[in-house]
């Protein structure tokens, strides 16, 4: 019926995408209740029945702003029945990364809040906890990737390649919040492919660092 009132959710949605556009725009320092009931076109007092207060407001945004950007293995690819494991991970990755231009200003608020979340704990918390979730995401296709390329694994190894996966993603969308005209989502993706088709280089045991090499400043002189 016209001039019904919304319900609760829809309402609270309402307010949140408000507060997304103010703190897009003029950045969290300006998320008050009365500039989001300006945004969303209701009365300050309606933003604090739903978010008591500002934390809380911060704390509702921060969380339906993860919920709109790390999506990871939770939405499918499409991809030939015959794709190896190795190959719906990589496509996986592709998709995050070649999404970063586009969602690049939910990004760049994402890493607001990681600022904050450095004076924060709540925030810290919720933030540790989402990335976890993220990487935990990729572990299936880590775990098939391993099972595909056959022979013994380390202890971990799934949850180490899951982790480089996601790394690599964040590791891309800071680059596209620091340099948004020069990062290149497609010339990422070319070159982590060039560094899937290269041997892995075991490192060097300091042992048999070469001769000449500069000392530990901290290593004592014989006496």
């Amino acid at each position: 019926m016209p001039g019904r009132k919304a319900p609760e959710e829809q309402r609270r949605e309402t307010i949140l995408r408000a507060a997304y556009a103010v703190a897009a725009r003029d950045g969290l320092g300006a998320l008050t209740g009365r500039a989001v009931g300006a945004e969303a076109g209701v009365s300050s007092g309606l933003v604090f029945y739903h978010f008591a207060t500002k934390d809380a407001l911060l704390a509702a945004l921060l969380d339906w702003l993860l919920a709109h950007t790390l999506v990871a293995g939770e939405l499918p690819v499409p991809l030939p029945p015959d794709a190896t494991a190795a190959e719906r991970m990589f496509a996986v990755v592709r998709r995050d990364v070649e999404a970063l231009p586009r969602a690049r200003v939910r990004v760049e608020l994402f890493f607001h809040y990681w600022v904050l979340g450095t004076r924060d704990p709540a925030i810290r918390s919720t933030i540790r906890l989402a990335l976890d979730r993220y990487r935990q995401s990729f572990l299936p296709l880590a775990e098939a990737v391993l099972t595909e390329s056959g022979g013994p694994h380390a202890p971990g190894a799934a949850a180490g390649l899951a982790a480089v996966a996601a790394s690599f993603v964040e590791g891309s969308a800071l680059r596209a919040v620091l340099d948004p005209t020069g990062f290149d989502a497609a010339q990422a993706m070319t070159t982590l492919a060039a560094i899937l088709r290269l041997p892995v280089v075991p490192a060097v045991p300091l042992r048999s660092a070469r001769r000449g090499a500069t000392p530990d400043r901290t290593s004592r002189r014989p006496s």
